[in-house]
């Protein structure tokens, strides 16, 4: 006799999503039982013997929610993913709500539910141990360690869902797993060959049922993310185009959503709009920013400013946090309410004075904020100077939005220096490995020692940035560390030509750089950099000066994207970065796909 199923119908009035409420479980217990009873019945009327009830369910198998069962038994075209919506009741107490959000802590230990999550993995059918090995591998360090502060969430916790819905997640998440344990071997060896080789097996049999297996439009944009990641650490063009195909997919999603042509559970509509949806515009606007975030701060203002319908409140800045997580959302909160009220430098401005206030009490609030129980652990101490040097880098740049004077960041040397000694500390320790990859959103590490190395010219406070690039040498998406130090290198050069250099003054402002564009062929490690003379834009005359570095072989993506000879792309560019615009090429056209920035995400990296 089939069994059948129980459905707890969720939304967003629930209370709890991940798990079953007290009446929830009431209601499975009951339904099993009687389940049990029919069970029972059938095989004494086939066997004409009574039939002890069935032995009680191990703790493994109650680890699992019901959901997750009963939906791994449908086929994959009628998968719905569910997951924790959960919106807190108004009359939980503020105490309540803070152990909450420090519990959801992206600097959670990453060995904190070792034993849940070894029960889950367990769960999962037709994995061999080199399969699970892996998996393993992803959640106890892949997930916690290479995701940001925003992102989290998604690779701790949906992701693991998700595998259990869609087999090309699974082996995509395995493949994450295997390349991360990879990169942290040093040097050739056999066990580091087997990792790569399993990787690409694993990615290969993901893509293979991708393509295979009718999925949801929720499935599918997981699946993407996930390949972008997977392709950015494989050093692959690919994944610009999975950008692009990501972005046309929640763009058709929206168009067939309007007129009807597709419905969408509320879990289903939760995780588009609270996970995917933001990832896939924080991964575009990041390739926006690359070449000069000041830029694309004031373009970003400028375009908030135009749009504003309801002002942002002033944000409130407790006395302490309750975990670094709270942290980094109030520093964002004051990023955005700033980006509305604070004018050009050129400009007076009421707001620059009030941010200048809010960064500062958020930094003494930062201070006085300690470990939780939640979140002792090695990383810790790292994240927590990265997120100041955050709040100082914001500073700078609020300060000088929109500045036509490269002098205007002298009177910062002194918030420079301190980024550089955080970071010193956080990264720069020869005697441990740094954690030197990741795919999380907020991954900004590059694009402040970038920031520091290009914007402020003391001879020691850029060089000691450039050293900490070189040092690390962090992959963060499609960035490398040693891109970013061979271009500003080639500033630096340019810049101090000629001069004797020991303190910022030294530099008239006749003969400071900005870049304007970066053009990267890949298939032969050569960067194209125009950068402009004051007044830093060409409209108004400034003087362009083009030259191309070769970059380290270790910063090299060529051997995977080489182009013949004869080739009609062999000639162009791979990428162009630009303010506040990148793009790539359309190898299949020949033509250039172009992403325009429209909002900007400050960068707070997380270790």
């Amino acid at each position: 006799m089939p069994e059948s199923l129980l459905w707890i119908n969720k939304d967003v009035a629930s209370e709890v999503l991940s798990r079953s409420s007290k009446a929830e479980t009431r209601q499975i217990r009951k339904h099993v039982q009687h389940e049990r009873q029919l069970k029972a019945k059938a095989a004494q009327e086939v066997t004409g013997k009574p039939v002890s009830p069935p032995r009680r369910t191990s703790r493994s198998d109650k680890s699992m929610p019901l959901s997750e069962h009963a939906l791994n038994a449908l086929p994959t075209r009628q998968r719905g993913l569910r997951l924790d919506t959960n919106l807190k009741d108004d009359d939980q107490s503020e105490e309540y709500r803070s152990y909450q959000l420090a519990s959801l802590s992206a600097s959670l230990s990453p060995t904190s539910q070792s034993g849940r999550v070894l029960q889950t993995i367990s769960s999962f059918p037709g994995l061999d141990t080199a399969e699970i090995r892996s998996l393993a591998f992803f959640c106890h360090r892949t997930a916690p360690e290479w995701s940001g502060w925003r992102d989290a969430s998604f690779w701790n916790k949906l992701i693991l869902q998700a595998c259990h819905l869609n087999r090309s997640i699974l082996h995509g998440v395995v493949a994450l797993g295997a390349v991360h344990e990879s990169s942290e071997i040093d040097g050739e060896s056999d066990e580091r060959s087997n990792l790569q080789d399993m990787a690409l097996h694993q990615s290969s049999k993901a893509t293979r049922l991708a393509v295979e297996t009718a999925v949801s439009e929720i499935s599918t944009l997981i699946s993407c993310i996930i390949f972008i990641c997977m392709q950015n650490l494989q050093d692959s063009h690919t994944a610009y185009q999975l950008l692009k195909t990501g972005h046309s997919l929640i763009t058709d999603i929206d168009r067939r959503l309007l007129v009807g042509d597709l419905v969408l559970s509320d879990s289903e509509k939760t995780v588009l709009n609270n996970f995917l949806r933001p990832i896939i515009e924080r991964l575009r606007m990041r390739f926006c920013c690359i070449v000069d975030v000041p830029s694309a701060l004031a373009i970003s203002a400028a375009l908030k400013k135009s749009k504003i319908e309801i002002q942002l409140p002033l944000p409130t800045i407790p006395t302490l946090f309750t975990s670094l997580l709270e942290a980094r959302n109030n520093l964002e909160s004051i990023i955005e309410w700033a980006q509305e009220n604070v004018e050009p430098s050129t400009l007076a401005s009421d707001g620059e004075s009030q941010v200048q206030v809010l960064l500062s009490t958020w930094i003494a609030a930062l201070d006085r904020t300690g470990a939780s129980t939640l979140e002792r652990y090695d990383a810790l101490i790292s994240s927590k100077k990265l997120l100041k040097s955050a709040a100082l880098v914001a500073s700078i740049l609020f300060d000088t939005l929109g500045t036509h004077s490269e002098c205007r960041y002298d009177e910062h040397v002194d918030k420079f220096a301190e980024i550089i000694q955080l970071y010193e500390v956080a990264i720069g320790d020869h005697f441990r490995t740094p954690r030197r990859v990741s795919f999380g959103i907020d991954s900004g590490v590059i694009d402040t020692l970038v920031f520091v190395a290009g914007r402020c010219r003391d001879p020691t406070i850029r060089r000691a940035a450039i050293n900490l690039l070189n040092q690390t040498n962090r992959m963060e998406g499609d960035l490398q560390g040693t891109t970013g130090s061979t271009i500003l290198s080639k500033l630096i050069e340019l810049e101090e030509a000629g001069l004797v250099v020991s303190s910022a003054s030294d530099v008239p402002e006749t003969q400071r750089l900005r870049i304007w564009e970066d053009h990267q062929y890949w298939d032969k490690g050569e960067i194209q950099i125009f950068f402009v003379y004051w007044p830093y834009e060409p409209s108004l005359g400034a003087e362009i000066k083009q030259v191309s570095v070769q970059l380290p072989m270790k910063a090299l993506r060529g051997p995977k994207e080489l182009a013949s000879p004869n080739s009609p792309i062999a000639h162009l560019p791979n990428v162009k970065y630009g303010r506040g615009v990148g793009a790539f090429l359309d190898e299949s056209t020949q033509s250039y796909h172009q992403i325009t920035l429209s909002s900007f995400f400050m960068p707070m990296p997380r270790l």
